[in-house]
């Protein structure tokens, strides 16, 4: 029987074209879900404002200077920098497909996948309504005893399948790619939102700009920002390891899975840490 993993990329990815269908724009954050875009956008977009003299987003919610691909940019005359969580198709991850297409640059956010499914299962649950062990499983049968859900937003196979695309397209255009790790990001918060800057062609920014975006994205500056009547709290409140949620059966499954079917590490020991 087939794979969830090529099931998924045979009948949602191969024919997903989205990278190429979308408007014109100078730079494009992809990122995994609950890899803190919001955090990096936000940043982005002050210092954005700041460097380009124009008003600060109010909300974190607000889309003023980093909008989806598809959505019209707020301001002219400035960088259009846009951000999606998109898989790129296996049509367009080999040599001859890209001689042939004119892409933006790319920036990759990333963070270890096995916090990321933790993470998204907490944010989820209520709506979920089934146990961690049947999500990470990406039990269906699970999902829809518990409710009317059709399927996940997002799982295990869904993390596969962007890390592998996106892990082939790094090697493929290397000098229009910049892999961000969201550890590396909070050890070294000032020193990698500067490449960023540079990387997306930003104007120059200085250590005070660069500072006061950061101040401007401490959770408590950004938890007075949250929208009024948003379906999601962006700063989450909650400190416990999300790691604890696996049990050891769970921690052998995640491996196994991992093994068999990720061909992207990004530099990740997903044996190290439990």
């Amino acid at each position: 029987m087939i794979s969830p993993y090529w099931k998924a990329r045979i009948a949602r990815d191969l024919t997903n074209l989205s990278l190429l269908r979308q408007p014109p724009c100078d730079g494009q954050i992809v990122s995994l879900h609950q890899s803190g875009t919001h955090w990096l956008r936000h940043m982005l977009s002050v210092l954005m404002a700041r460097l380009y003299d124009l008003p600060e987003p109010v909300h974190l919610q607000d889309s003023d200077f980093i909008p989806s691909p598809k959505q019209a940019s707020k301001y002219s005359g400035i960088l259009r920098i846009v951000s999606s969580h998109a898989i790129a198709s296996p049509l367009l991850t080999n040599r001859l497909a890209l001689a042939f297409v004119c892409l933006p640059r790319y920036l990759l956010l990333v963070r270890d996948p096995r916090i990321i499914l933790a993470s998204h299962y907490q944010r989820e649950k209520s709506r979920y309504n089934i146990a961690f062990s049947e999500y990470l499983r990406a039990d269906l049968a699970a999902l829809h005893k518990a409710g009317t859900r059709r399927r996940f937003d997002k799982d295990i196979w869904w993390d596969i399948r962007f890390q592998n695309s996106w892990a082939k397209m790094l090697a493929l255009m290397p000098e229009q790619m910049r892999l961000v790790r969201y550890e590396d990001l909070r050890r070294d918060t000032a020193g990698q939102l500067a490449d960023i800057a540079r990387f997306l062609g930003l104007p120059e920014a200085g250590a005070e700009d660069l500072a006061y975006a950061i101040a401007q994205s401490s959770k408590e500056a950004m938890s007075k920002k949250e929208a009024p009547g948003a379906k999601y709290t962006v700063v989450r409140k909650d400190e416990a390891n999300p790691l604890a949620a696996y049990s050891d059966e769970d921690k052998r499954f995640f491996l196994q899975t991992y093994r068999k079917y990720c061909r992207a590490d990004f530099g990740y020991d997903l044996e190290a840490g439990w």
